[in-house]
């Protein structure tokens, strides 16, 4: 962003204090030598952007570590495909707690990833978001269908996840998530995972427990293609839109 040149403070020199023996000396004249721009109103404005060092705690965000921390310029940003459940869904969602040989909670804001959580320069972002948007106006809406329970652990091995299986059959969602991966090459970003599982995750829980969730997979799908089968309506999802969250401020992408 232009603005932030203007982020600095200038110091007057020594040379503040000579003049001319000609000359009389003029108090107004002197410059604060620590005179301060302010912060153009445009970058004040923009939702989700701090400039103070924010230090992460873990118990603010029910035990969850960040996979990397707060930084200056640095924005957490994925692009992902928004999904609202039915209230029937959810239902059955939340009978599965009952099932698990773990604790953990409920996903409330369900999604299926086309990206990596990415870390941003702010100066990049207008020129990202242009991108995206002209990237994913090529793309025509394409139906994803729901079918297994899967089950997902971060990299970091800090936390483990179950997730809907989401497929993808004229192949659209593996053309896109392809052509995102090129815009994010462009900016030196890590592309999405090799072996890409879409999916919605629905369920998280603190720590490595796959050994104990692996073992119950086969019950909850079962589960999962019984309710499917008496509600039809929610084993396909009309994808017409792509979100990206940078930060706190979300966008949506129509598709042609």
């Amino acid at each position: 962003m232009a603005g932030l040149h203007l982020i600095k403070t200038y110091s007057s020199d020594s040379d503040e204090d000579k003049h001319d023996d000609d000359e009389k000396h003029d108090d107004s004249k002197i410059v604060n030598k620590q005179t301060r721009l302010a912060l153009p109103a445009s970058i004040l404005s923009l939702k989700g952007v701090t400039h103070e060092e924010v230090i992460d705690n873990p118990s603010d965000h029910d035990g969850r570590i960040r996979s990397f921390k707060h930084e200056r310029g640095n924005w957490a940003t994925l692009v992902y495909i928004d999904y609202t459940t039915s209230d029937c869904l959810h239902t059955w969602m939340k009978s599965m707690l009952n099932e698990l040989p773990v604790q953990g909670e409920i996903i409330s804001n369900l999604h299926i990833s086309l990206s990596r959580t990415l870390v941003l320069k702010f100066h990049w972002i207008e020129s990202f978001v242009e991108s995206l948007k002209l990237l994913c106006s090529g793309f025509h809406p394409f139906v994803v269908q729901l079918t297994d329970v899967k089950m997902y652990c971060n990299e970091e091995k800090t936390r483990t996840f179950l997730g809907i299986y989401c497929q993808n059959e004229d192949g659209t969602l593996k053309h896109l998530t392809d052509a995102i991966d090129c815009l994010l090459a462009e900016y030196q970003l890590p592309s999405f995972y090799e072996d890409i599982s879409y999916h919605i995750s629905f369920f998280w829980c603190l720590g490595d427990k796959q050994t104990y969730l692996k073992k119950i997979l086969p019950s909850l799908t079962c589960s999962l293609n019984k309710y499917l089968a008496e509600n039809v309506e929610d084993t396909y999802i009309h994808v017409k839109e792509i979100q990206c969250k940078i930060g706190n401020k979300c966008y949506s992408f129509g598709l042609k």
